[in-house]
């Protein structure tokens, strides 16, 4: 679960933390008319939790000019969060809605979206440090029908597995097999991106590569080493 760390309020020694949970943080949506998904927050604290959303648009994503914008203009609002803002007593559920206003993509869209807990009352006799810890979703929106494709080249004796497709790819578990009973693990897991390639072990031949691709769905890819 990815953790960023809002900021936090000094007023010096005991720490107290603004905690919360979401019930998911990957949403998939896609280019079609009241495409939506919910995610939900819980406050566990004993403190109320007084939350706002910000949304990213990610530009580039896996590239080296990948680009996180803030988008703040209605205009430029492609993806809705509601509510906004809210307010969450202790043990409090909040079921807050994802809508992509996205359509006909060539490629998919990726958001970034920030629940961030702001600084409330801290309710105790001593002096405090009040920790305010924010989590942020990963949203995909996709064309309908969309895919990832992997494939495999050489360049120079380094073999380079590459996502030709159109959505992403989480790819992890890579093996070289030399044959179904003679494999071992090799670097590389991670999301590929549409469009977007990495460089696997130079020393590996012959034989397949073994992985797990996982999108929407998880399926094992094995790519020939030829």
């Amino acid at each position: 679960m990815k953790k960023i760390i809002a900021g936090f309020l000094l007023l010096l020694a005991q720490p107290t933390l603004a905690a919360m949970s979401l019930d998911k943080i990957i949403v998939y949506l896609d280019d079609a008319p009241n495409s939506r998904e919910d995610i939900v927050v819980t406050n566990p604290d004993e403190e109320t939790l007084y939350l706002q959303t910000e949304i990213y648009r990610v530009d580039n994503p896996g590239l080296p000019d990948e680009k996180r914008v803030r988008v703040v203009d209605p205009k430029e609002y492609k993806l809705l969060v509601s509510p906004s803002k809210a307010v969450l007593a202790s043990g409090e559920r909040k079921r807050f809605r994802l809508m992509s206003l996205e359509r006909n993509l060539e490629r998919e869209k990726v958001y970034r979206v920030t629940f961030k807990p702001v600084v409330g009352d801290i309710k105790t006799d001593r002096t405090a440090l009040k920790i305010l810890v924010a989590y942020q979703a990963l949203v995909f929106v996709q064309p309908q029908g969309g895919n990832y494709q992997l494939a495999l080249s050489n360049d120079d004796g380094a073999w380079i597995l590459k996502n030709t497709g159109n959505v992403n790819v989480e790819v992890s578990n890579l093996q070289h097999c030399r044959s179904e009973n003679d494999c071992r693990p090799i670097e590389g897991a991670g999301r590929l991106y549409a469009g977007t390639s990495r460089v696997l072990a130079p020393e590996i031949s012959g034989g397949f590569l073994k992985l797990l691709a996982r999108g929407r769905e998880t399926e094992q890819v094995r790519l020939p080493l030829q």
